[in-house]
């Protein structure tokens, strides 16, 4: 602190003791995530290829968070960068994008202007004790910051540069290039399928790994790809790294495979490790296509809290989106079951399976475990919530509950 705010005795334990509470008010998670959704949300703006890309848009997240932790921490002495994985693992990500290098850098261009101005918007005169100036303040803390920044571009530069050496040499680049192609539209060809070793011929199923933004860690997704088509009764697939915390796969089967998801949630739950998967398909097509849909449902899955999420049973919530429209649409059409009074829920998971069973009330008592009576009686109660009944509206009320089973309650808020 000393080094931070030197002077008098006096001065310095005044500039002491208001700097611990900015560390301390910084510290606290609404102020920690006002800062980061303050600064992402320019970062963003300022480069589409980052606000256009769920996963790294979330690495994004966790880089901003833990840098301003860190430096916060680091304001009780000497300056000493501690470089965060989370930092890291964002500058490995682009890397792997194959984006340029100016994308690295811009976020910290951009960064540098927003702690500016965060820095002096939070040591105004009426925060600061009589006796410390506001200037001095201000360049401290300032000069501090600005010295982060700077050598966390230095630090991540080298890891960046690094990662794109490697990248571009050897087999596993023309490897990453080939799958680039493929998925870009590339028709299949002999040479494609030799240097995979993939067979586009045969059923496709393509799936993404995804692992949980606050890890750390590094995550083994590789060997995670491996266990996770051995739970299924899957061939090894075919696999690249699409960031830190992202994988891709594919695997090839002679037939249509048929997947006994319930074996693999132990594993999802003890890694806290995504999956998402597209729909099977035959032929080269289908490489590039199964492929989208698992995107599509990974894209779900980075906002829902299940941990598996299948093309198949997500698709009219992918099309729809989860932008201010779908909840509004939402909201209007299930409103009097959201009351959150009790049995709301029963209602709609009700009024779902009826739907989905083609409504028939058999059919929907047999996959909810109730007499066809019982499903009789939630139906009448929901239309009787509702105002109106379901037949007429049933397209609509179907998207919107799966809607709502999908993202949950908190979605609307």
């Amino acid at each position: 602190m000393e080094a931070l705010m030197p002077g008098s005795d006096t001065k310095g334990d005044l500039a002491r003791a208001w700097l611990q509470e900015f560390v301390e008010a910084g510290l606290q998670p609404s102020a920690v995530d006002e800062f980061v959704r303050t600064v992402d949300d320019e970062i963003l703006a300022a480069i589409p290829v980052l606000a256009g890309d769920a996963s790294l848009a979330e690495e994004l997240h966790a880089s901003t968070r833990e840098h301003w932790r860190n430096f916060l921490v680091s304001l009780g002495g000497e300056h000493r960068l501690a470089l965060p994985p989370a930092a890291v693992a964002l500058s490995l990500s682009i890397a792997r994008r194959n984006h340029d290098i100016s994308v690295l850098l811009k976020v910290y261009r951009v960064a540098n202007r927003v702690v500016f101005r965060y820095v002096a918007e939070h040591t105004t005169a009426d925060t600061l004790p009589p006796s410390l100036p506001r200037d001095e303040a201000l360049l401290a803390l300032w000069l501090r910051a600005e010295r982060w920044i700077d050598e966390s571009i230095e630090r991540l530069v080298e890891h960046y540069t690094r990662e794109r050496a490697s990248l571009v040499e050897g087999a596993q680049a023309r490897r990453a290039e080939m799958i680039e192609a493929l998925v870009a539209g590339a028709a299949p060809s002999a040479e494609s399928e030799r240097l995979l070793g993939h067979r586009f011929a045969l059923w496709q199923t393509a799936f993404v790994l995804s692992a949980p933004p606050h890890d750390d860690e590094g995550v083994p997704l590789f060997d995670l790809s491996l266990r996770v088509c051995q739970e299924l009764g899957l061939p090894r697939p075919l696999t690249t790294l699409a960031g830190s915390r992202e994988l891709w796969g594919w695997v090839a089967t002679p037939e249509e495979p048929r997947l006994a998801l319930d074996g693999i949630e132990e594993l999802l739950a003890k890694t806290g490790i995504h999956l998402a998967l597209g729909a099977s398909g035959q032929g080269p097509g289908a490489f590039r296509l199964s492929h989208v849909q698992a995107v599509a449902a990974q894209r779900i899955g980075l906002r829902a809290p299940a941990l598996c999420h299948p093309y198949a049973d997500v698709e009219l919530v992918s099309l729809v989106g989860d932008g201010e429209l779908a909840r509004e649409m939402v909201r209007r059409t299930l409103g009097p079951l959201l009351t959150g009074a009790k049995g709301d829920e029963m209602l709609r998971t009700t009024v779902l399976a009826y739907l989905r069973s083609g409504q028939s009330f058999d059919a929907a008592a047999e996959g909810l475990f109730v007499h066809p009576n019982t499903v009789r009686y939630r139906i009448a109660r929901a239309e009787d919530q509702l105002g109106h009944r379901i037949a007429p509206h049933a397209a609509t009320l179907e998207v919107c509950l799966a809607w709502l089973d999908v993202y949950g309650d908190a979605a609307l808020s």
